[in-house]
């Protein structure tokens, strides 16, 4: 019998503000709907929100809604901060593994396991990354990652000269030890693809507020479409695939 392939859904960069109006002349909050109501969503077995649940500044209102519609969701959902988050906000409306100010933790998931952390300053925090190299060795088979910033350069020429992980050579040296992490998942970026560092591919998703055209040094507005990522989760493959 073959082994069943689990499906995770990765909404990222939502972008919900304090009230109702539009957030860059975006109806974030219908986008978000889309995504979490849409047919490639229905059966998922996981729901990961992978940062900035917030517009600008960890508004509260951002964070009620949110919690809000995902409440009664059916399936497990992780969160994790992005740089417009705060933890100590978010707290107030969801039940967050926090230490020493900084949201990371991990899950069992049907027998495998799966890793967060928290970027939220713009950096993975070496508390984070010395927990990572006593965690992961402790699992003997394969393991993912989530993150929000992309820990390598991504040919993003806007995100890539404004926006990167500020520590990314201290991270990526760290991740290359795990030869059971192949896949990381990230967002932050506003665009989806994939990036090879080493043997590990990093999957950037899409954002459900906008995206952003990669091709340009400053910001370029490619679509105020949302969009969304499905990983599917086999016993020997990782596929992922993006919906619009």
């Amino acid at each position: 019998m073959a082994s069943r392939v689990y499906k995770i859904g990765q909404l990222s960069d939502i972008h919900i503000g304090e009230s109702e109006e539009l957030v860059q002349g975006i109806d974030v909050r219908a986008n978000f709907t889309k995504a979490l109501e849409s047919s490639s969503m229905r059966d998922i077995d996981l729901l990961v929100l992978s940062g900035d649940l917030a517009n600008e500044n960890a508004e509260r209102g951002a964070y009620q809604y949110i919690a809000e519609r995902i409440k009664d969701y059916r399936v497990p959902v992780c969160i994790i901060p992005g740089n417009h988050d705060c933890v100590e906000v978010m707290k107030d409306f969801y039940d967050l593994e926090v230490h020493n100010g900084k949201c990371y933790y991990s899950i069992d998931f049907h027998g495998r396991k799966i890793f967060f952390l928290d970027s939220a300053c713009g950096d993975v925090s070496r508390d984070q990354l010395d927990w990572l190299e006593r965690e992961v060795p402790k699992i003997d088979g394969e393991v993912l990652l989530f993150m929000h910033h992309p820990p390598c350069f991504c040919n993003h020429r806007f995100m890539d000269l404004r926006y990167h992980l500020k520590n990314m050579v201290e991270v990526q040296e760290v991740l290359s030890k795990f030869p059971n992490l192949t896949h990381i998942f990230c967002g932050h970026y506003h665009s989806d693809f994939e990036v090879k560092m080493g043997r590990q591919i990093v999957h950037v998703a899409p954002s459900t507020q906008m995206q952003i055209n990669r091709n340009t040094p400053y910001f370029n507005l490619e679509s105020s479409a949302p969009a969304w990522q499905i990983i599917n989760w086999g016993e020997d493959f990782v596929e992922t695939e993006v919906h619009f």
